[in-house]
């Protein structure tokens, strides 16, 4: 295994930095986080840093988060109460490293749904976070997991911005427009129903992207409708290799998750099916409501009804991002159950209630032989097409979980399992530090 390493700074640095570390708080303590997403038109250009939804309540509960590691000012602050007035977010949250003799700001903006937070001190920042009441961590560890993870995932995105801008490939460029798609696009429609309707119709036009963007690579045109089984970038992937299109199949599970985070969003506005009639604001018209809904593939309706039948699916969309981006897309075989026990822990879904979650991308992408597969003699249950770089994150997860200095200590059941893992950690090492 590699003997590079990845470190963090005690203190996260003013941007960037600062905004991962406050998004990971939020993730490690189980909420479901969305990040830099941006609304623009030929007039105007709309910033958020991190919206979190709690799912944990009967309602599910938004919160616009703003991260300011430098100067700032109450027209910062009243910028973010319009932007909750805009979005019709209730509760806001503006994180600071500094109080710039303002210290009262928090009890002249508590009131109109403000919470400003400063950390001087980050060592004692989670226990901040916790006293705020923002969440409790079942496993402090999970927020420099939750660094790391973002770190990859702005990594992907500026190499695909590179490519399209440098090497002017078309499959770099598409993958630009999509991951606009499902990152801004979608989270400011009007209502899940028309997210998803934006959702899948950028999901129709990019179902092979990966594999488009391989074919380029190997010297052909880009084709998102390729399904070239031999090509050599795409085999190259497979094996850690191609960074580009490994930020590709992660932009494709980026749009399932969407999808799959708006069906639950529908399922909770509509328990009991698609409304068929409203009526217009003025109260003199009545419209077909369901349009929308009823015009969305016959996966998503099946999928949904299966929905709607878990106890815990309101939790599913927090616990798949937690598994492609946390755990990295897979399971340990031959510790199942203590696995799933862990996964319970920190989506909140029971234990014995995992195996039917792990079914979600079975029932709205269903796919020849299903989505999860173990690749040879290993003891990886992994789902198809998780980037290696992510898997490398949930290959250290397991180390930091069981407490081991040396992935052997995993005593495996099947031979390839510690080499499988290693190579993944490898992965990520280097894609992290060389990136």
């Amino acid at each position: 295994m590699s003997r590079r390493v990845v470190e963090l700074p005690d203190i996260p640095g003013a941007g960037e930095e600062l905004e991962d570390y406050v998004a990971a708080l939020f993730q490690a303590s189980g909420h479901f986080v969305e990040k830099q997403l941006v609304e623009s038109d030929p007039a105007d250009l709309l910033e958020l840093d991190i919206v979190s939804t709690d799912y944990t309540h009967e309602e599910a509960v938004r919160q616009l988060i703003e991260v300011k590691g430098g100067g700032w000012g109450y027209t910062d602050l009243f910028k973010v109460i319009g932007l909750m007035t805009y979005l019709k977010i209730d509760r806001g949250a503006f994180f600071i490293t500094k109080w710039d003799k303002r210290e009262t700001a928090p009890s002249r903006m508590g009131p109109l749904g403000l919470n400003v937070v400063c950390f001087k001190d980050f060592k004692a920042a989670p226990a901040h976070f916790t006293q705020k009441g923002f969440g409790t961590f079942v496993e402090p560890g999970l927020i420099e997991l939750w660094q790391h993870s973002y770190g990859v995932e702005r990594r992907f995105v500026k190499l695909l911005h590179q490519r399209a801008r440098k090497q002017k490939e078309e499959g770099a460029k598409a993958a630009k427009i999509y991951h606009r798609q499902i990152n801004n696009g979608t989270f400011f429609a009007r209502a899940p129903e028309e997210s998803l309707a934006m959702l899948y119709e950028a999901y129709s036009e990019h179902p092979k992207l990966t594999r488009g963007y391989a074919h380029e690579l190997d010297g052909g045109a880009f084709d998102p409708q390729s399904v070239n089984p031999s090509s050599a970038s795409y085999k190259a992937m497979l094996e850690g290799k191609s960074p580009e299109l490994q930020a590709c199949s992660y932009l494709e599970h980026r749009a399932r998750l969407s999808i799959l985070k708006s069906a639950v969003d529908y399922a909770l506005a509509h328990p009991d099916g698609a409304p068929e009639l409203g009526m217009s604001e003025d109260g003199k018209t009545w419209f077909f409501e369901g349009l929308t809904y009823h015009a969305l593939p016959a996966t998503f309706h099946s999928g949904i009804a299966w929905l709607r039948e878990q106890p815990n699916f309101r939790r599913y969309a927090t616990f798949w991002q937690q598994l492609l981006w946390g755990w990295g897309g897979f399971y340990l075989d031959d510790r199942e159950q203590q696995e799933f026990e862990w996964m319970s822990r920190y989506s909140g879904i029971p234990a014995d209630e995992i195996p039917m979650a792990l079914e979600a991308f079975d029932r709205f992408f269903p796919i020849p032989g299903g989505w999860f597969v173990t690749a040879g003699r290993t003891d990886v249950r992994m789902v198809k097409m998780v980037p290696w770089i992510f898997q490398g994150i949930g290959a250290h997860h397991r180390r930091v979980q069981y407490g081991l200095s040396d992935l052997s200590g995993l005593n495996p059941s099947a031979p390839y399992t510690l080499g499988d893992l290693a190579k993944r950690i490898n992965c990520a090492v280097d894609f992290l530090l060389d990136q």
